[in-house]
This record gives C-alpha cells, sequence and structure tokens, in this order.
C-alpha cells in the first residue's frame, strides 16, 4: 500500500492568516486513487524547518507530497531544499523555460530575472508544467521515495496534482486500491450516526469474514448471495456541518472493483439503518437534493425568511435550473414587512410577537399565496449575540412549512454564533422541505 504525507508550506498558513484549502483537496484526490494519506503538516517558509519536516516525512512514507513555496520571492525555498535534501543538483529545464517565456508573452507582461528561477528542478525529475502560471512542479523518484512539489496557488495546484496523478503517480507500486464515499446526513446527531454506523460496518464485517472464511462453507450458503464479497474491509468515520453529518466510508481491496462493491453493500446497508436522514452522496447538498424533489414531483416552493435574511434563497439559487421550481423568496426582516408584505395578522405580532410558532407559520402562508407556490416555507427567529430573553433565548428560531393540505412549525434551539445560527436555521428549513417531497404521496397537495 503507497502511504503519503502532505506538506503545505507557508508561514501564513502555520499562523492562521489564511486557511489551507490545498490540503484537503489533496487528500481527497489521493484517496481516490489508492493512495493511503496518513500525515499532514504545515511548515514555515524557513529552510531548517522544512528540511526537519521532509526528514520525518521521509522515514514514515513513501510518497511526499508538497504545496508552496515555488513562487519569485526569497522566501520560496522549496526548490532548493528538496534538491539539497535529496542530493541533487539544480538545473534548468529547457521546456519550462520555453513555457515561463511563452506564459508571459501572451499576457504581455515583462519577463523578470526572477522567473529564471522557477525554471529550475531537480536532476532526473519528472517536470509537471503549470498551465496557469509560472511555478514549474515536478516529481523526483529517488531511493524508493517519491517526492511531489506544487504551487501553493490552490487553481495553479489542483490543475497540476490532477495531470501529475493521471500520468505519472506511482502506477508502478499498485499494491491495493482504497476508495471513499461521502453519504450526507440530517436530522440525527452525529453521535447517533457515529454508533449506528459503525454497528452495520461491524455486522458487515463479521458476514464478510464468515464467508471469506474456508472453514465457514456451510456458514455462507446460508447467507444472501449478494453479501459474498472479495476480501477486504470498511472504515468509517463521522463529520459535522452546520448540522449536515458526513460519513465517510473508506473501502480497502486488491481491485478497485472490489472495493467499490464493498463500499456499495456498506452504503445499502446505512441507508436502511438510517432511513430518509440520508440525503446525498459525494457532492450533493441539502438544497440539491430539495431542487431534484422539486423536479421529480413537479412542485414549486417558496421562501420569506426573516433571521436567515435571504440564505435559503441564496442557496437554491446556487443550482442550475431551479428558477423553474423556486417561485419567490421574500426577506420579511422588520414587523411592518411581515404584515405589509407577507400579510402576516398585525394582531400575531402583537400578541405573540415576531418569534413565534403563529408568526412563522403566517409568513409560510403569505409567502406561498403571493407566489402561487405548492410549498410555503417561513423562517423566524433570534440568530443573537443581542435581542434574547428568558422566555425567547438567543438561538430560538421557528420554521414553518405549509401545503394545501399540511403545515407543521419546527421549534428549533441552535447554538453557536449569528452566523452559525442562521446556516443551522436554512439547512433545516432545506431539510423540512425535503422531508415534506419525500413523503408527499401520503400527504395531499
Amino acid at each position: 500500500m503507497i502511504t503519503a504525507e502532505i506538506i503545505t508550506i507557508g508561514t501564513e498558513i502555520v499562523l492562521g492568516q489564511i486557511a489551507d484549502t490545498n490540503a484537503p483537496y489533496i487528500a481527497k484526490a489521493l484517496t481516490e486513487k489508492g493512495i493511503q494519506v496518513q500525515f499532514r503538516t504545515s511548515v514555515s517558509d524557513d529552510r531548517e524547518l522544512l528540511k526537519s519536516v521532509l526528514k520525518i516525512a521521509r522515514e514514515r512514507v513513501n510518497l511526499i507530497i508538497t504545496t508552496g513555496g515555488l513562487g519569485l520571492t526569497a522566501s520560496d525555498v522549496t526548490r532548493e531544499v528538496v534538491s539539497e535534501f535529496f542530493g541533487v543538483r539544480l538545473v534548468h529545464n529547457k521546456d519550462a523555460c520555453i513555457h515561463i517565456q511563452k506564459f508571459m508573452e501572451e499576457r504581455q507582461v515583462r519577463l523578470m530575472d526572477e522567473h529564471d528561477r522557477q525554471a529550475l528542478v531537480p536532476e532526473g525529475a519528472l517536470v509537471i508544467t503549470n498551465d496557469n502560471g509560472t511555478a514549474t512542479g515536478f516529481a523526483l523518484y529517488y531511493n524508493d521515495k517519491e517526492i511531489v512539489s506544487l504551487p501553493g496557488v490552490h487553481t495553479e495546484m489542483k490543475s497540476m496534482l490532477n495531470k501529475y496523478l493521471e500520468v505519472y503517480a506511482f502506477n508502478k507500486r499498485e499494491e491495493g486500491c482504497i476508495v471513499s464515499r461521502d453519504l450526507h446526513t440530517f436530522g440525527i446527531r452525529e453521535s447517533v450516526v457515529a454508533d449506528r454506523v459503525k454497528k452495520c460496518i461491524l455486522r458487515y464485517q463479521i458476514i464478510k469474514n464468515i464467508t471469506n472464511n474456508s472453514s465457514h462453507r456451510k456458514a455462507e450458503q446460508k447467507l444472501p448471495h449478494d453479501t459474498i464479497v472479495s476480501q477486504g474491509q470498511v472504515q468509517s468515520m463521522t463529520l459535522v456541518h452546520n448540522g449536515v453529518v458526513t460519513i465517510e466510508l473508506l473501502a480497502t481491496a486488491g481491485k478497485r472493483e472490489d472495493a467499490v462493491s464493498l463500499l456499495d453493500r456498506a452504503e445499502i446497508d446505512i441507508r436502511m439503518e438510517l432511513g430518509d436522514a440520508v440525503f446525498g452522496v459525494g457532492d450533493e447538498t441539502l438544497e440539491y437534493t430539495v431542487t431534484a424533489l422539486l423536479r421529480k414531483y413537479r412542485k414549486t416552493i417558496a421562501i420569506a425568511e426573516s433571521c436567515t435574511g435571504g440564505l435559503v434563497s441564496d442557496k437554491l439559487t446556487n443550482i442550475p435550473g431551479v428558477s423553474e421550481f423556486f417561485l419567490e423568496g421574500v426577506v420579511a426582516y422588520s414587523n411592518k414587512a411581515k404584515v405589509d408584505i407577507l400579510g402576516v395578522p398585525r394582531e400575531l405580532v402583537l400578541e405573540y410577537g415576531a418569534v413565534s410558532p403563529q408568526v412563522a407559520k403566517a409568513m409560510a402562508e403569505g409567502v406561498r399565496k403571493r407566489a402561487s407556490s405548492n410549498i410555503g416555507i417561513g423562517i423566524t427567529g433570534i440568530a443573537g449575540p443581542t435581542g434574547g430573553t428568558k422566555e425567547k433565548p438567543v438561538g430560538l428560531v421557528y420554521i414553518g412549512i405549509v401545503t394545501d393540505n399540511y403545515a407543521e412549525v419546527k421549534k428549533c434551539q441552535f447554538r453557536g454564533s449569528r452566523i452559525d445560527v442562521k446556516k443551522f436555521s436554512a439547512n433545516t428549513s432545506l431539510n423540512m422541505a425535503r422531508l415534506q417531497l419525500l413523503h408527499q404521496d401520503s400527504i395531499l397537495f
């Protein structure tokens, strides 16, 4: 099995001045290629510190991926340090020189002396050309270890990493395969999801072990045919973000098709265990799933937002083609707007307050009537950090959903910052719409 370490180089990343978006992308891409990422490290733009990090990485993995430090400034020391560390000299690469010169000429930008450094690569390294910039990447295979150095600019790194993985990528050492798959859930706590998924996989692994054991042939014959799979293993971990709990599944097997089969079986079991809580796979978001269901059932939706300030509408309008189903979004932030625009009865606001189940339902009814949509959603709450009371604390949100023959108001108590409350509220609203659409056969629209 090929093991890897990702080293992100940059003082600004170590100090927390910018977010490291490169390492997660690299980790996911390597995993999909069957390369097991074991470590992620960040290091400042310092020669000695980078050498120490490379020394540790060389001792514990087969493949090292660095990102950053290939620019024009004196602090960009990656190529020099890698060359010195592996004991090979830096040489000018003719193809890299031509590429840099052409890149600058096409943009009518003057070539500077500093660009000369960017054509230097360790002798014997494979050059990875940069279609989006002038920093030259390279892959050096030395003493059964491989180091790949890529620039820190995200768009440049992505293109060059994908090129490397397609062309080179340790293909000569394929000893196994890891395939990953993400399942997204909403409405169940992370601890509960993790526990139930763990039981699913444990149960599945026991079945698999029985079927792979020649001394248990009788037991194997009693099991359904689709549980008999080739030897391998499935692992899981959970991550939570804005209420969405993502289950990351990793399947290891000798061949890719076997690993995919393991994932397929595990996904079926998890879906059976968690039911409607599972809403998507891979890059599928709640808003994507809601749009797909609206399209499937030919239904329309309208949203009235107060505390979320248009966030639900923003999420929906990120999905191409949603205009056919998303008819209207209203941000009615003030009480006056709720009354004048949505037709919320003034007496409801006076008697129960703007943050109340009565007003949430009236907002949903009002926007649905305005837009003549099948579904209406109303959201009102206290995002904070001020404005809360003992009776109505910060984070209290009411979300109403109405159709022709159905109405529901959900009371939520969210924690976190003002932005957290808005994001939790938006995702909860979308999930309510999703569940409504999933069960529409039992509800008359």
